[in-house]
């Protein structure tokens, strides 16, 4: 018996296993430029998006190239020492001294009174110098920072939502408010159905109402100025969102209202008065529906004090005018939709509502 040793043949080349080697090839250098905005478009995030300049020369060339951006906006530090200079506290100056006395006198002491408390202070930074390089966005919508201060007015179950649409002024304003809004635990009583008989809205329900929706036109109308600073620098806007972190209220303007803004932008300059920082509101008509207890079956929702006000210019002298659908699409979580867009088609149906007007400030 003989024996043969294995022969090894030296020259054969084996395949490469090094797990490193192939880590070589970049698996986003296979994919199509088109392809990559498709997901930059997708991260939308501005902050985000910056930083992937550092990822690649080739991601730094594509970046800015991404139509749809989203840029949350942080609130300035509380300085004690620039209470004087707040947000809130010039709003309600206005309110007092522009607003109260001319258009709503018999609010004034309503307003005065709650004008002396102190407030935080409500600022952030500008939105600029981190959006001036995405010259090709189509798409924007920018986050405000909020200090849920008209949220909290009558205690932490009260709510307030709007939401406007602007061009190159005010063209709807819808504003939702309860005193409370809870989820029902048990079936109503009489005694709250026995409330709903009179459906009468009280003078002192009535100024507070007015007060949410100054005060929420005047924050309306704060980031509408905002928005026009930035579509004076991105000239290939066709959509821009502002809204707050705490989702009560938004602004939109769509392709239409932009074309039109773009259009008046000249003569808007030349009459805007800039020391307000805002858009002037026109005169407006106001169509309000009151419900002292409204029972939300399909969401098992209950809001105590449920007002619903539609504004408009008046210029076309009808009061409430518009589409239906302006009054659908505020902020909030898919059940919070839900539950608002089921009150305010309840609301609506009540043939009993209030007809009143609004001077411009």
């Amino acid at each position: 018996m003989s024996y043969h040793s294995p022969h090894f043949n030296t020259s054969e080349k084996f395949p490469n296993t090094d797990p490193m080697s192939s880590m070589e090839e970049d698996c986003f250098d296979r994919l199509p430029d088109a392809l990559l905005l498709v997901i930059f478009n997708k991260v939308g995030d501005a902050k985000s998006l910056t930083r992937c300049i550092s990822v690649s020369k080739r991601f730094a060339s594509l970046v800015f190239e991404a139509d749809t951006v989203f840029l949350s906006i942080p609130p300035r530090k509380h300085n004690p020492k620039a209470d004087s200079r707040s947000l809130r506290r010039n709003l309600f100056k206005i309110l007092i001294s522009t607003l109260i006395a001319k258009p709503l006198h018999f609010f004034h002491r309503f307003i005065a009174d709650s004008s002396d408390t102190d407030r935080k202070t409500v600022s952030f930074y500008s939105p600029k110098e981190v959006l001036k390089h995405f010259q090709q966005a189509k798409t924007m919508h920018m986050e405000l920072p909020s200090d849920g201060s008209m949220t909290g007015l009558e205690g932490n179950d009260s709510l307030i939502k709007w939401k406007a649409r602007f061009g190159s002024e005010i063209k709807n304003f819808v504003i939702l408010c309860a005193t409370s809004f809870q989820k029902r635990m048990q079936p109503l009583s009489s005694d709250d159905f026995s409330e709903n008989n009179g459906e009468v809205l009280t003078d002192g329900h009535m100024k507070l109402q007015i007060a949410r929706t100054i005060y929420c036109l005047l924050a309306a109308s704060a980031r509408h100025y905002l928005m026009k600073q930035v579509l004076e620098e991105h000239h290939a806007l066709e959509n821009i969102i502002a809204s707050d972190v705490c989702k009560q209220g938004r602004v939109c303007m769509g392709k239409d209202e932009v074309a039109e803004i773009r259009n008046s932008m000249k003569s808007m300059v030349a009459s805007t008065d800039s020391s307000l920082e805002r858009t002037r509101v026109p005169d407006l008509s106001m169509k309000l529906w009151y419900v002292p207890v409204l029972e939300l079956p399909e969401n098992g929702y209950i809001m105590r004090g449920a007002t619903l006000a539609v504004l408009r210019p008046n210029d076309d002298g009808q009061i409430g005018n518009g589409s239906k659908s302006d009054l659908f699409g505020f902020d909030g979580e898919e059940w919070e939709k839900k539950a608002f867009n089921e009150a305010m088609r309840e609301m609506v149906k009540m043939k009993k509502s209030y007809l009143m007007t609004m001077d411009s400030f």
